[in-house]
């Protein structure tokens, strides 16, 4: 041990004495003592669990239903544009000759504003947020306003699916435009940072009976079950006694204790792991000609024929005789024109080969299809 702390100040003195002031604080405080407050043990194993153990987390996996976001919405009109708002749109004029009505100014029916667009407010209310918090709100003309840069949003309701208003917007708009960011960004959106103010509390049900359920946010049975198998032993505790866990109506439903502090508990919850159990699935992109796929989506044995140097295209044809797919070039087999049996068992292996073949990404993306096609191909194929 002496030898080892000599060789490391050897090579880094500061991770000597780092290693040192550690073997020195453990030392002197020796081990870790009770909690003499006494409190449930549910309070002490909030922690997450360590990285380096298997599994996903619950949370990245599930939510807790009833713990969501609520849409608003609202309309409203933004000032202070510079020759840019609604320049044949009636709403706009009408809406601030509404608004300098009710504010007591005579609004003549000439009035001609180039500077004011009718826009839809739209913000989320994130879960537990309460009276006095402020969000992010997203502006969006709905007029032929050529840009919001420079605008202000004038006060405008918020209001919910069931039309009671929950918040109130306003405040001056930052567009990608202003920022920078590019010059294909839209110039008709925009957000107000924060410039949304909550009038109401949401209604809270989540723990209202003392009951939650788990779901899954891509719902597979493999999985499920093995969520319900990591929360069981929770219900063998001792501190935990009347906690109930099934599996009911696709998730699962917990009973808490009266006698435990429920945020406790689902903290303990969130952070169990399972090891997920993910469909096979490939996602083709074909405008963008992106290709994302698992490292175990399987395939049958494939044939492929490589056209000759720049002639041709690779293109599939079902060959009875052989179990998978033959790929050759347009006008018939050539002399020059190569056949190989691939050894792949998956996708990646598959797209590997076909790299080193030549392959473009059109080229792979005509294949995967085809696949598909033939049922050669064992998964889910989105193709966007």
């Amino acid at each position: 041990m002496r030898y080892s702390i000599r060789y490391l100040l050897k090579r880094s003195t500061v991770s000597g004495l780092l290693l040192l002031s550690a073997l020195s604080l453990s030392a002197q405080t020796g081990p870790v003592q009770p909690n003499p407050t006494g409190r449930r043990a549910v309070d002490d194993k909030t922690a997450e669990a360590p990285s380096e153990e298997k599994g996903i987390r619950i949370k990245d996996l599930a939510r807790i239903d009833g713990v969501r976001s609520n849409q608003l919405l609202g309309y409203g009109i933004v000032i202070g544009l510079q020759g840019t708002g609604d320049q044949r749109s009636k709403l706009a004029l009408r809406s601030m000759q509404n608004l300098l009505a009710n504010l007591g100014q005579d609004a003549s029916s000439n009035l001609e504003l180039k500077n004011v667009a009718a826009v839809l407010v739209t913000a989320e209310i994130p879960p537990f947020a309460k009276k006095g918090d402020r969000i992010t709100v997203v502006v969006s003309s709905i007029g032929d306003a050529k840009s919001l840069d420079g605008g202000v949003l004038v006060q405008t309701p918020l209001q919910a699916g069931n039309g009671e208003l929950y918040a109130v917007a306003q405040g001056p708009l930052l567009s990608a435009a202003r920022e920078g960011r590019s010059n294909d960004s839209p110039k008709n959106v925009a957000v107000v940072p924060g410039g949304a103010l909550i009038e109401k509390d949401l209604r809270e049900t989540t723990l209202a009976d003392r009951r939650l359920r788990v779901q899954l946010r891509d719902f597979d049975f493999t999985t499920l079950s093995r969520v319900h198998q990591a929360i069981l032993p929770l219900t063998q505790e001792e501190t935990l006694k009347g906690m109930e866990a099934k599996i009911e109506g696709g998730s699962v439903l917990v009973t808490l204790p009266e006698n435990v502090e429920p945020i406790g508990l689902l903290s303990r919850i969130e952070n169990l792991r399972v090891q997920p159990s993910y469909k096979a699935r490939v996602v083709i992109n074909q405008r963008t000609g992106t290709i994302v796929f698992g490292g175990d989506v399987r395939i049958d044995p494939v044939a492929v024929s490589r056209p000759p140097s720049g002639n041709g295209r690779f293109r599939l044809q079902r060959q009875e005789a052989y179990q998978g797919i033959y790929v050759r070039s347009p006008g018939g087999q050539q002399k020059d024109e190569t056949v190989q049996h691939i050894e792949a068992s998956s996708v990646a292996e598959l797209v590997a080969a076909l790299n080193k073949l030549g392959a473009g990404v059109r080229d792979i993306i005509s294949i995967l299809e085809a696949l598909r096609d033939s049922g050669a191909l064992h998964a889910e194929v989105v193709i966007l």
